[in-house]
């Protein structure tokens, strides 16, 4: 059986290593991280620093995850590494990222090492094209489509954050990801009892404002 360090150092010599994926079985499970993870950040920021920005996009994807899933002393103690792995993102976003779906999972990762437990968690919910919501109002359970084409969402951007994200999409040419943000960032009405509420927030479980 390889050991973790194995896999590390297969990793850290080769971004389309196998070895990635036991590296991601021992460090995220059902998409939550193990807090303990935190001890592979600075790894993560030494190796991705060799990868050029389109090899390294999946480690720091999951650096983003171990990033947002650490607790307060662990962000405080790789802060470095996280600033760093922070700019290394930034570079793949710059680029473009390799899809549609790894542009979403990079800005993920982004709001991950920004602390930003809502976002840095839920943004991937664009890659599945739909979210489940409940109306604050009538508390049906509702599956909003967050495809242009069928989505019954009046399109906006309610945080500056949205707005921001929104930009980075557009001057990649990632337009179908824009889309979904302003879907997701939208606001629409229950079909049931005619409620209007914003799509952000159910998502998330904030009270408006």
């Amino acid at each position: 059986m390889t050991s973790l360090q194995e896999a590390l150092d297969a990793a850290a010599a080769d971004p389309g290593s196998p070895a990635w994926d036991l590296i991601w079985q021992e460090s995220c499970h059902q998409g939550t991280c193990d807090p303990a993870s935190a001890v592979l950040l600075p790894w993560l920021a030494r190796t991705c620093a060799t990868f050029r920005p389109q090899d390294r996009e999946r480690a720091v994807v999951l650096a983003g995850f171990i990033a947002v899933d650490a607790d307060d002393k662990s962000r405080g103690l790789y802060a470095d590494d996280i600033a760093t792995l922070r700019a290394l993102t930034l570079e793949c976003l710059a680029s473009g990222g390799s899809s549609d779906t790894m542009f979403v999972y990079l800005q993920q990762a982004v709001l991950g090492f920004d602390g930003d437990e809502v976002w840095g968690k839920e943004l991937d919910r664009i890659n599945d094209g739909e979210v489940d919501v409940q109306c604050p109002a009538c508390a049906e359970d509702l599956l909003i489509d967050l495809q242009s084409d069928g989505s019954s969402i009046e399109p906006g951007l309610s945080s500056q954050q949205a707005t921001r994200l929104h930009a980075e999409a557009l001057r990649v040419g990632h337009e179908s990801v824009a889309t979904a943000l302003t879907y997701l960032f939208g606001r629409m009405s229950c079909p049931i009892c005619g409620a209007t509420f914003s799509v952000a927030d159910e998502v998330t479980g904030s009270s408006p404002g």
